[in-house]
């Protein structure tokens, strides 16, 4: 489980997943239907509706797929939403229970997260999430509420890799708790080895922690600010998101964006450095505070 969590057990960064239930003509009436019913449970987009096999099918295609092959006598550290994929189906299996479900009854809601939640069309009108990507491929609609990773969507928009909404706030909340050792508001959540345990970097001059990732000091274009010490632990997502929170100092940092409007192909967070220069702003703060 640490191979998987450090994203160096041979898994594959990703595997064909939507791509098997489309053709030229667009959906496979095997695995979607219009309307939902119990045959075609999840909702994919409003109006588009998958298979209730599907989390099995990508199940099956995650344990069939080829590992990445060793350098070295080890596996390559690549990181990979097939990692997460097995969690979430470990996750399962041990609290017989849907993710979804348990995360709201155990974090969500009793740290007081109304905003934090998988498929918010459920819950939100669409005029309160920001959209995502114009998605010319697969689901060939602007999208908006529904998840913008496809396997995720897949499977009714509930992934171990993907799949949650939130607003910066309650993001905080969650990642304060985190800074504070497993505890917020009173209320202890995790055992207090656990967080400091995930966050430390797992080998020597790696930058993987468990699920958690580091920054980088050999790279000065990021992930964190060079000024953020080496405790400093988060992670950033495809939308160009990023949460870093500092123990040292107490900081949390919580960027959230949305790169992949109006298409993924949009790429200046990165190509102007934007989330590590902002990032580098904090410290320089920090310490022009201290003078």
């Amino acid at each position: 489980m640490r191979d998987v969590l450090m994203h160096q057990a041979g898994l594959k960064p990703g595997i064909p997943t939507w791509e098997r239930t489309v053709n030229s003509n667009g959906l496979k009436p095997t695995f979607y239907a219009s309307i939902r019913s119990d045959e075609f449970p999840n909702e994919v987009v409003p109006g588009e509706y998958s298979t209730k096999a599907a989390d099995d099918s990508v199940w099956a295609w995650t344990m069939r797929s080829s590992l990445l092959p060793k350098i070295k006598g080890k596996y390559p550290t690549e990181y990979s939403d097939l990692s997460f994929i097995v969690m979430k189906r470990l996750c399962e299996k041990i609290l017989k229970q849907p993710i979804e479900g348990f995360l709201q009854d155990n974090f969500y809601r009793p740290l007081g997260l109304g905003s934090m939640t998988y498929n918010p069309l459920q819950r939100f009108p669409k005029s309160c999430i920001a959209p995502t990507e114009n998605d010319t491929y697969y689901r060939r609609e602007q999208l908006q509420g529904s998840v913008h990773d496809q396997t995720a969507a897949l499977v009714g928009g509930v992934g171990g890799h993907a799949g949650l909404f939130a607003t910066a706030n309650d993001l905080a909340v969650l990642m304060q708790m985190n800074l504070q050792n497993g505890t917020y508001g009173g209320a202890k959540y995790f055992q207090s080895p656990v967080v400091s345990e995930f966050a430390r970097p797992q080998t020597a001059g790696g930058r993987r922690g468990l699920g958690w990732d580091h920054g980088d000091p050999r790279k000065p274009e990021g992930p964190t600010s060079n000024l953020s010490p080496a405790s400093t632990f988060g992670h950033t997502g495809f939308t160009g998101t990023c949460v870093w929170m500092d123990p040292e100092n107490q900081i949390l940092y919580v960027f959230l964006s949305n790169r992949v409007y109006p298409n993924a192909g949009n790429n200046k967070l990165r190509q102007y450095n934007i989330r590590t220069r902002i990032h580098d702003v904090i410290y320089k703060s920090l310490a022009a505070g201290k003078k």
